[in-house]
Formats: structure tokens, sequence, C-alpha cells
């Protein structure tokens, strides 16, 4: 298991639980960079490796994979799980394999903002027996389950958490990933009009590494600048559009998080933790600060995906076009 102070390499574009966890562990978060794709670069993680890494965390974000084949080679090469962070891809593939099933284990958020969700809480996907029967006991106070004995009468595994789900959660999540594929196929419906218009404007899409797995929850934009981003939000949004540049996102992004910042370069359960300034993400931020982005929902219908386009064609106008 992670022991205070061990290390854990991850992303700073990621929702701020990705951190979260890590820390709740007492174990010290280690950014890399992210790539062209927006997801975490395997090389920078290769170069983070250290004495006392103890695990990857690459995150599918916006609907997007990771470089799966990338980190699952890194995991081999070096003998680290990898710990995939696909609550914001819940029902995403890569290669034909759902997200969150090809590292040692995954996650998946049922948030309200999620294509699937029960109201809150999530699962943990694995399949390795071991690491699923500590997660059972551990989400329920160490309880060791079993069909042969009462509650209360079951052996301990250990001390643990509160961490279940209801029952009634339970047969919500069922009902709602029966109906998961046919929502994926509206969010993917409404995207490719969007893609295409797009495309005929001059835009470019955020490259993604298997686009029949996107689960199309957002539209991402990479403008050839930082201004040009501005000015295509600026335009977009007046013409009715819902976009942000990435970099501003205060949840989704390290260089925003005080609290981590003021982690940086201290004594840490006898390691030291490294620098989370601005300054250390600056390739990452130059990324990011070109980069727009709106979401998707299933509940857009034809004049919703219609007044989007308007919007894009308005922001491709007015950052491309001068």
């Amino acid at each position: 298991g992670i022991q205070p102070g061990d290390e854990i390499i991850t992303t700073p574009f990621s929702f701020i639980a990705t951190v979260e966890a890590i820390v709740a562990c007492n174990a010290v978060p280690v950014l890399g960079e992210i790539d062209g794709t927006l997801g975490l670069d395997a090389d920078s993680v290769e170069r983070l490796i250290s004495g006392r890494t103890r695990a990857i965390m690459p995150v599918h974000m916006f609907g997007a994979a990771a470089d799966m084949d990338r980190f699952t080679d890194l995991g081999k090469k070096y003998n680290l799980p990898v710990i995939e962070d696909a609550c914001e891809v819940v029902g995403g593939t890569y290669k034909g394999r759902y997200l969150g099933s090809l590292g040692t284990c995954g996650t998946w958020s049922f948030d309200p903002n999620k294509t699937l969700t029960v109201g809150e809480g999530g699962i943990v996907l694995t399949d390795s027996e071991d690491v699923y029967f500590k997660m059972d006991c551990y989400h329920d106070h160490g309880h060791i389950h079993s069909k042969e004995h009462d509650r209360g009468a079951e052996g301990k595994s250990g001390l643990g958490v509160n961490y279940r789900l209801s029952e009634v959660q339970g047969a919500l999540g069922i009902v709602a990933l029966e109906k998961m594929l046919s929502a994926l196929g509206m969010l993917r419906a409404a995207k490719k009009k969007i893609l295409k218009a797009a495309l005929d404007a001059g835009l470019k899409p955020r490259p993604v590494h298997d686009e029949e797995g996107d689960t199309a929850s957002h539209v991402v934009f990479i403008l050839p600048t930082a201004e040009k981003a501005k000015r295509f939000k600026a335009a977009a949004n007046h013409a009715g559009g819902s976009f942000g540049i990435i970099a501003d996102n205060t949840w989704h992004y390290a260089k925003h998080w005080k609290a981590l910042e003021e982690m940086g370069e201290k004594d840490y359960f006898g390691n030291r933790t490294p620098s989370y300034s601005p300054a250390s993400m600056a390739k990452s931020d130059a990324m990011l600060s070109c980069a727009v982005m709106a979401g998707l929902n299933t509940c857009m219908d034809d004049s919703a995906v219609e007044k989007m386009i308007e919007a894009v064609r308005a922001g491709a106008q007015a950052a491309l076009q001068r």
C-alpha cells in the first residue's frame, strides 16, 4: 500500500479530487506535464520516477483517454501500479476496452454532472482479486463480507471507513448503466456536427488517442495563441455559447490550488515535496491557455446544437480572421 511520504505521479490538469486522494494517504503528489492531447505526458512521467514513486495516476479528461499504452508499459517497466482516474470519461473506451479497466484499478464518478449518475459517489474497477478484497473491506469499516455470517458477525480485516453507496443508489445505477450507451450516442452525434462546423471554420479540435472511445462530454479547440483563445471565447459567448479557457478553470487546474502550492518545498513524512508554484507548470500553462472548451449534455436538442455551432463560427471568425 501507499505509505506516508511515498510519491504518486499525476497531472496538473484534473479535478482537485485527484490530488486530494493522494494527500489523504499522506503521500506526495508529483505533477507531470501534459502533452498535445492535454493528457498526462508519459515522457514527463518517466523523467519523474524516483525511488519513492509508488504509483502512476493518469487522468482521462473531458471525455478522452490518456495514452494508456504508454502508461501500462511504464507500469510494467518500473513495476508500478497504474491507477486510472476515469471519473471524467464514464463509458469511454480505449482500443475497445472500457477506461478504468486497463490499469491496476480505475475509478468512475457518479457525480450529478456525469453522463451516468446516481446522485453522488462512484465505483472502483479492478481485475485483481487482492485489490478487490482490500477495497471491499476498507470501504465498509474493515468488514470481511461473507454470506455465511450476519452483519456484525463477520471477521474484520483492519481499519476502514464508510464509503458505502446505498442500495437505492445501486438500483439507480443499474438502470442508468442500461441507458449509458444510448446517452453516449446522443452526445457523440451532437459533437460530430459541432466538430464538422469547427473544422469548416478553420479551428483545430483537441487531438485524442481514440476518437471512437471519446465520450463526447466536451468540445475542446486549440487556438494558435492565448490571445486568440481569449478572442474566441469572447465572440463565441457573445453569440450564445458557454466556452471557457481551460487555464482559467479553478477546479480543474493545479495552478489555482493555493492549498497545494502552500504544501510545496516542505519536509513531508521523511520526503520533501516539489514546488507546486504556477511557474513549475509553465509548459502545461502555455497549452491550457490556448485551449477553449464547452460541455455537452444529453438535454441538447437540435436547436441547442445549432446554437453552439453558430457560437463556434462566431468565435472562429473573431479569433482567426484578423
